[in-house]
Order: C-alpha cells, then sequence, then structure tokens
C-alpha cells in the first residue's frame, strides 16, 4: 500500500510534465524506478518513468509523446540524489537514451548489502524486513506498453517508488552507525563505471554457457559468431536469443571445417535468419576474427591461477571469509572471485582501493608476497 499522505499523479501531457518538473528542480532526493517491456525486442521499450519527492509521486507516461528533454536534464543533475533500487537495468535504460549514465545515485540494494542483507535482495522483502511494509509484485510480468493502464498496474508501479526515500532514509541512518556511508558511495560510483548489457555488447559473449571449455580456435569462432549476433539481433530488434541460441552457437564452433567441402546450415533456415545471414555466418566459421587474444587469455589465466596456486588460495579465501564474517557481510560483497583474480594477476581489482583496499586488499597483498 502506498503513503496516503502521498499526492500522486499520471502524467500523459506535456503541461503536466512541466509542471511537475518544475516542483522537482529544487528537491535534494528524489526515488526513480522504470516500467518497461523487452519480451520480443533486443531494445527495452520504455513505457513508464516513476518518480517520487517528499511530497508527491508520480507516474510518467513515455508513450504518450510528450518531450522528456526537461525531465532527463532533472534526472541527470548532479544536485539530485536519485534513489534506485537495483538500478542497473534503469541505468542500461537511461544510457540507451542519452547515451550516458546519471551521477549521485544510491542504490538502496547496495546499500542493503553493505548491512548483511543478501546481494541480490528484492524490494519487497527488503521492505518487509527493513520497514514491516508489504508491497505486491502481482504485475511484475505485465505488459506496460498497453493503454490504458489497469488500477491495478499502476498501483504496482506506484509501490515500487512509494517507500523509497524512507528505506533509503533508513538504510542511510544503519550506513553511519556502523561508518560505512562512505562505502556506499563508493560501490555506487563503482556501478555507474560498469558497463553491461547494452553498454557492453562487445562481451556479452562472456555469458554463454560453455564457451570457457572450448579449444582456442572454436573460441575464436564462438566469440566472432557472439558478436555477429549481438550487431543483427539489434538490427533486427529481436532477442539475441530468437536468432541464435546460445547451445547453435556453441555447437557451430565446434564445425571442424577441415573435414568438410560445404558448411550445412539449413538447419538454421526458419530461426530469423536469411541468406544473407546465412552467408555471414559460413564466412565467420570459416574465417573467424582473431584479435581477441587477450580476451581468452585473460579469463583463463584467473582460472589456471587458482589450480597451479591451491594452497594460497585456500588461504585467501579463508581471509575473506574470515573479514566477511566478522564485518556481517556476505563474501560476495566483500571480495568475488573476479575481484581475488584481478589482485593476484596485478590487474583490476576493487581490492586495490577504497574500503576493500583497507579491510582486505592490503593483507591478501601481503599473502601473495609471501607465496612469490
Amino acid at each position: 500500500m502506498r503513503e496516503k499522505k502521498k499526492a500522486f499523479k499520471f502524467i500523459d501531457s506535456q503541461k503536466s510534465l512541466d509542471e511537475l518538473v518544475s516542483k522537482l528542480e529544487h528537491e535534494k532526493t528524489i526515488g526513480i524506478d522504470t516500467e518497461f517491456v523487452r519480451t520480443r525486442t533486443y531494445f527495452p521499450k520504455l513505457c513508464l518513468i516513476q518518480i517520487a519527492s517528499a511530497n508527491t509521486m508520480s507516474c510518467i507516461d513515455c508513450l504518450a509523446g510528450v518531450d522528456m528533454s526537461k525531465l532527463w536534464s532533472l534526472i541527470y543533475s548532479q544536485d539530485i540524489e536519485k534513489v534506485l533500487h537495483s538500478g542497473s537495468q534503469d541505468l542500461e535504460i537511461f544510457y540507451m537514451i542519452n547515451k550516458t549514465l546519471p551521477s549521485n545515485i544510491f542504490d538502496t540494494q547496495i546499500a542493503a548489502s553493505l548491512l548483511g542483507y543478501p546481494t541480490q535482495i528484492g524490494i519487497k522483502n527488503l521492505l518487509m524486513e527493513e520497514l514491516s511494509i508489504s508491497i505486491s509484485k502481482s504485475e511484475t510480468r505485465s505488459d506496460w506498453s498497453k493503454r490504458p493502464l489497469d488500477k491495478k498496474q499502476i498501483i504496482y508501479a506506484i509501490d515500487d517508488i512509494a517507500y523509497l526515500l524512507k528505506l533509503s532514509a533508513s538504510l542511510k541512518k544503519k550506513l553511519k552507525l556502523k561508518k560505512r556511508l562512505h562505502w556506499n558511495t563508493e560501490d555506487c560510483k563503482g556501478m555507474l563505471k560498469l558497463r553491461t548489457g547494452l553498454m557492453d555488447q562487445d562481451n556479452v559473449w562472456k555469458k554463454i554457457p560453455g564457451i570457457n571449455k572450448l579449444k582456442l580456435n572454436e573460441s575464436y569462432i564462438a566469440i566472432s559468431l557472439a558478436n555477429w549476433r549481438e550487431t543483427a539481433a539489434a538490427k533486427k530488434n529481436i532477442p539475441r536469443k530468437w536468432l541464435m541460441e546460445d547451445s547453435d552457437l556453441i555447437q557451430l564452433s565446434k564445425i571442424n571445417i577441415n573435414s568438410l567441402k560445404t558448411i550445412d546450415l539449413n538447419w538454421l533456415i526458419g530461426k530469423n535468419f536469411n541468406d544473407q545471414d546465412i552467408n555471414e555466418i559460413e564466412k565467420l566459421i570459416k574465417n573467424p576474427e582473431k584479435n581477441i587474444t587477450a580476451n581468452l587469455s585473460d579469463r583463463k589465466k584467473g582460472r589456471h591461477y587458482y589450480e597451479k596456486n591451491n594452497k594460497l588460495m585456500q588461504k585467501i579465501t579463508k581471509e575473506i571469509t574470515k573479514q566477511s564474517s566478522e564485518l556481517g557481510i556476505t563474501q560476495e560483497v566483500l571480495a568475488t572471485k573476479k575481484d581475488v583474480i584481478g589482485l593476484v594477476n596485478k590487474d583490476e581489482s576493487r581490492l586495490n582501493s577504497g574500503w576493500r583496499k583497507s579491510i582486505l586488499g592490503l593483507k591478501l597483498q601481503q599473502l601473495i608476497a609471501s607465496s612469490e
């Protein structure tokens, strides 16, 4: 249930949107959420932006044909703190539309993780745990592009932001008591440096199951096909797996072209392919891109380091377990496998700077140095 004391408006005209922006431009903090559809497209279709201030809540209809430039200026203002929950997808959409990311972000999921909550805790569970407030999530898979929206959809959309500011205030208070507020500031800034999804299309291949088990030339083919799939899916604006399943991509990468006079790709016909697509796939299988050796070696050397330095890794894991237990946070929040691999290989790692360095990174550097 939303807070009754706050006024709610559904914004679907230029006048009402401009009035809202004028009211919000002097706020210090606003809560933001988005609703979009992406089940049948490569690019998400932004349908709603929900914004909460201290006294108002609004749903902005992004399909109403209004000029949103003033709203974007508000969202991108450095002087206004934007409170999000698990904001990576919201930020991805902002990046898609504006080709840059807003600053001054407070992510309540990140803040919660620094207080011992699970790293992926949802807004419903966090509100219940932190504020004893219950909200419905029945419209999670709703079609937000249909108009008019029904009452249940609007209530759901508003519930997502109704308590964001109250939640952030509660989390900030606890972070201050534990002297961890600067941890959250650092991690939220770090989130803005991450490039995922539409912000990092060249590295989508890294999430394909089984790609690390391929032989070198098979890896070349798989990565080339993955990059082609990403570009083609974007052009057709269809989900990448509608174009080619991960399993099909791995299967194609294992084709032994030396034992074949022709490559049979007829089984792909009917899967959103045309003749040009088939020709391009065949060319990539025969002559894959090979300027990706660094990516492959970076990805594999971490695994090899674990295998060759088992005793050191056991010591590192023990130290991470000890520190995370003392801090009352999950091991993943303190240091991921990627963080550790980056540290031991003297590459980029969150353990090389900030609060993680002072709490854990320096100790691990000593362990690594003593083993060399």
